[in-house]
């Protein structure tokens, strides 16, 4: 029980602070899920995250298998879903049921089959040994707090040849994203992958408020 109520607190704290990354100026994020779900999916994001340029920068190849890490109510999983086409596949991960519902009622309205949501831990993020070709996480990672333990399971989710990508905010002060003290700083983040056995690969470096790196294994 006590195992159970540390979860719902992280979650908890996870939307509120989520919800602050994804709205300017947010000083006082709503607690209910749709406000949270009507947050991430404003039209007002793609102005600085610019999420097509972003998933066409990584060439992503028909057929491939990637995990949308931290994919909340699909910003970025239909936009996979459509580069992998029907012979790939996209596995939405998130730790909120209520977020997975959503994607699933999106993938009926959309006539999707290649997504496939999986309902994570914490600290676990479910994905078999050897399994994706990519894991693709955006404003995610600095929520993570085990990151030492949680790298190594990211590592082995990989196929060969497989990539980790990561988009978050930069370590200063921005009209959007997390509080400043929350942040991951890209020097650190990659420091912390490489201690894991990952190398960076490469940098995109046209978003305004976030780094952008593509890591692969040392």
């Amino acid at each position: 029980m006590k195992h159970a109520r540390k979860i719902l607190f992280f979650i908890a704290t996870t939307l509120c602070t989520a919800l602050s990354a994804q709205v300017p100026n947010q000083q006082h994020p709503p607690q209910d899920i749709g406000a949270y779900i009507r947050a991430m999916l404003d039209p007002s994001r793609e102005a600085w995250q610019q999420p097509q340029k972003v998933v066409d920068s990584l060439e992503i190849k028909p057929g491939e298998s990637i995990a949308d890490l931290g994919s909340g109510p699909g910003y970025f999983t239909f936009r996979l879903a459509q580069a992998v086409g029907p012979s790939g596949k996209v596995f939405a991960i998130d730790i909120s049921r209520e977020m997975l519902d959503y994607v699933e009622k999106e993938m009926r309205a959309k006539h999707v089959s290649n997504v496939e949501p999986i309902l994570a831990e914490p600290t676990d993020p479910k994905l078999p040994p050897a399994s994706v070709d990519m894991i693709f996480i955006c404003d995610t990672l600095h929520h993570i707090q085990s990151r030492p333990q949680y790298y190594p399971l990211l590592l082995r989710a990989l196929k060969p040849g497989g990539r980790l990508v990561n988009v978050d905010f930069e370590k200063r002060e921005l009209p959007v994203g997390p509080p400043l003290e929350m942040k991951i700083a890209k020097r650190e983040m990659i420091a912390e992958a490489e201690r894991a056995g990952f190398q960076l690969a490469r940098e995109f470096d046209f978003l305004e408020y976030q780094y952008f790196l593509v890591l692969t294994r040392r």
